[in-house]
């Protein structure tokens, strides 16, 4: 199968310029992680992880790579790669971005399913969470997650945020809202 002309690499002085606005974006490192601008090259990586989790299509994953990207360009944050510090290979992504209905900046994340439950999430988004504190301010990001999530409303309390009830109220009992720092009441 062909891919898309949207996926397809940009070269010449396109693919220069597409190298020289991911340089402008922060690189956060940690003990394991590296976590970068995105790049077309790991497109492959974020659909396989959205068919399989969400069931999404080719084009929905394409959609919404580039919606997520775009928020560097609209809000100053947006999507990180997350790849092996050994060997560049990306192994999922976070988030610091904001999606159609949100009231504020979400703190998000996704991985594949063989680099789940070896602590890159939370390695991952730690480092994400104090990169939100310095650009945004203790308080003003949260994480949205499904009351029924086990695994992503632990690694919320891992990060140490706090269920923020009244947030929640304007969700429904389905949705739980996390304040990474100060807390509404």
């Amino acid at each position: 199968m062909t891919p898309a002309r949207c996926t397809q690499p940009p070269s010449g002085k396109a693919a220069m310029a597409a190298a020289q606005y991911r340089a402008a974006l922060p690189v956060i490192q940690t003990r394991r992680l590296v976590l970068r601008a995105p790049s077309l090259d790991d497109l492959p990586v974020w659909t396989s992880i959205c068919k399989e989790s969400f069931g999404d299509t080719e084009q929905e994953a394409w959609t919404e790579f580039s919606y997520y990207t775009s928020g560097w360009l609209l809000h100053g944050h947006g999507l990180f790669s997350v790849t092996l510090k050994e060997d560049d290979q990306v192994i999922g992504f976070v988030i610091l971005g904001l999606e159609w209905d949100d009231q504020e900046p979400e703190l998000g994340y996704m991985f594949s399913t063989e680099h789940r439950l070896q602590g890159f999430a939370t390695e991952a988004c730690t480092a994400v969470r104090d990169f939100g504190f310095d650009l945004l301010g203790s308080g003003q990001f949260v994480s949205y997650v499904s009351q029924s999530n086990a695994r992503s409303n632990a690694l919320a309390e891992r990060l140490d945020a706090t269920r923020d009830k009244v947030a929640e109220r304007n969700f429904g009992a389905e949705q739980r809202v996390w304040r990474y720092g100060e807390v509404q009441a």
